[in-house]
Order: structure tokens, then C-alpha cells, then sequence
């Protein structure tokens, strides 16, 4: 029992070291031209999306390149939080610093939790998820953006998976895998878009010569677009208590007091203490 609980410590251990990594390769990775690009796409897409949402308390999970992603949040408490690592002196100049797989936040307190490429960059997206699920109230929203496999840069992440280039090197996970996930956890999907057509290239004259691909993306290939956009609702159903069957059997078929007793027969008809029953009993006879 000690030597398998000390194995999954060390590949808890690796997974969230892995995770440090990807965080600081996808941050320097933002602040080439294509990056800047990308999050320029990425601020228009949520200042769409973000006045919709309503509340008091507003979390984001993951900051990249000092970005303006609640610039346009009528949510007014903000809170942006990450992981510190010591080699990135950018992470721990943050104000709040938490682990993503336990917040240290009370469950049902926040109205929306914004994860802009957080489980792209986290080797334990699932617990993440659980974790966005636990700390949003009923009917709050969470709000994902993650890259698309299914587009230009997916086939440049083939090659790269795991141990090439950032951002190419992150999980990329399907659209279809974060709707069953989302279901599975009780969200209701409310909105998915993908975006942002622009080829996987750095140079900026081959940016801006192929800028005519974004308006041509969205028409003709919507769905093949780099990034896409989920914003989920958190559902909480209401439980109706079932009554047993037997609170529900009626003990008498007629109500007392719902039907006039009328005595038809004469020969008893003068005797007070005489029922309906007795008669019938004696009809029978």
C-alpha cells in the first residue's frame, strides 16, 4: 500500500510540474506576433459573451500575457488566479494564487468561472471541470475557450504533441470530448463558436498577407476555426419527494358525507336504527 501510494504522489507530482511548464511556454508563447493575434480574436469573442453573464463574483483560472479578457465583465468582483512557479517571476506577482484541482474557494460562491486555455495547459483537465462545478452557483456559467484539433494548428500538433513547441504541444482537446464532459457534470451548453482561421505561422508579413483567411474561415469552414468558445450553464435539479403507494391507496371508495344514504326499503324504512348495509345484508340472505 505505501509503494502504490508513493507512485501516484510522484505522477501527481509530475502532472502538476507538467502543468507549471505548459503554463509559462503558453505565456511566452503569447507574446510572439501570432499570439498577439490570437488574443486580440480571443477579447472579441468574450466581449460578446460577457455582458450576458450576470452576478456578483467572477473567477478566472489562468492569466496570460497581462490579459484584458474581463475588460468588459459587468461582473465588478473579479479574481484571477494561477499557480506560482519560481522560475516565472510574472506568475508569482499575481494577488491570488490557487491550485486549479482545489480552490480554495466555499462551494456555490461564484457566478461565473472563466478558463481561457486552462485545460488545454492541465494534465488533469477532468478535476478541473469538477472543481469549476463545485464553486459555481446554480445557474451559473463557465466560460472555455480551448484550442480546436480539428483545424490548421490540430495538424500542426500532431507532430508536436506532448514534447514539441507551444502551443502545439498542449492536450488540444476535441469539442465533442468537452460537451460529453460538461453533460456528464450537469451543465447545459448554451453557446459554441469556433474562431480565428489564421495559419499556424510567426512571421509578421505572412500574418498580415494571410489576414483575408479569418473572413474566409468563417463563412466557407466555421467549424474548422483554431480556437473555440463554450459557455456552459451549471444545472441543479429539484428533487420532488415520491410518496409510497401505500400513502397514496384511498381506504374507502365513496367519501363519507359525498353521497345521500337513501333507504329504499319500505318494511325498514320506519326503523332508524336500520342502515343501508343491513339491508343489503338481508337481500342477500
Amino acid at each position: 500500500m505505501t509503494e502504490n501510494s508513493d507512485s501516484q504522489q510522484q505522477k501527481q507530482l509530475e502532472k502538476y510540474q507538467q502543468s507549471l511548464k505548459n503554463r509559462h511556454l503558453l505565456r511566452s508563447w503569447y507574446e510572439t506576433p501570432l499570439g498577439q493575434a490570437l488574443l486580440e480574436a480571443e477579447n472579441r469573442e468574450l466581449e460578446a459573451v460577457l455582458p450576458n453573464i450576470f452576478g456578483y463574483h467572477l473567477l478566472q483560472l489562468s492569466e496570460h500575457n497581462n490579459s484584458t479578457y474581463l475588460a468588459k465583465s459587468s461582473i465588478r468582483h473579479q479574481i484571477i488566479s494561477d499557480v506560482c512557479s519560481v522560475s516565472d517571476e510574472h506568475e508569482c506577482s499575481l494577488g491570488v494564487q490557487m491550485n486549479a484541482h482545489n480552490l480554495a474557494i466555499a462551494s456555490d460562491s461564484v457566478d461565473a468561472v472563466i478558463l481561457p486555455h486552462t485545460l488545454d495547459v492541465d494534465m488533469n483537465p477532468q478535476q478541473v471541470l469538477r472543481e469549476t462545478d463545485r464553486v459555481l452557483v446554480p445557474e451559473g456559467r463557465a466560460v472555455i475557450l480551448n484550442f480546436n484539433p480539428w483545424s490548421s494548428w490540430g495538424v500542426r500538433h500532431v507532430p508536436n504533441m506532448w514534447y514539441g513547441q507551444s502551443p502545439y504541444s498542449l492536450r488540444f482537446l476535441s469539442l465533442m470530448r468537452m460537451k460529453d464532459w460538461l453533460t456528464l457534470l450537469g451543465f447545459e451548453i448554451e453557446t459554441v463558436k469556433t474562431f480565428f482561421y489564421q495559419l499556424p505561422v510567426s512571421n509578421p508579413a505572412a500574418l498580415k498577407k494571410l489576414g483575408f483567411l479569418n473572413a474566409v474561415g468563417a463563412k466557407v469552414w466555421p467549424a474548422f476555426g483554431s480556437v473555440y468558445l463554450i459557455v456552459a450553464r451549471k444545472q441543479v435539479s429539484t428533487l420532488t419527494p415520491v410518496q409510497p403507494r401505500w400513502f397514496l391507496r384511498r381506504r374507502s371508495r365513496v367519501m363519507p358525507g359525498f353521497i345521500e344514504t337513501r333507504v329504499e326499503n319500505t318494511e325498514h324504512a320506519d326503523d332508524p336504527a336500520t342502515t343501508a348495509v343491513d339491508i343489503m345484508l338481508n337481500k342477500n340472505r
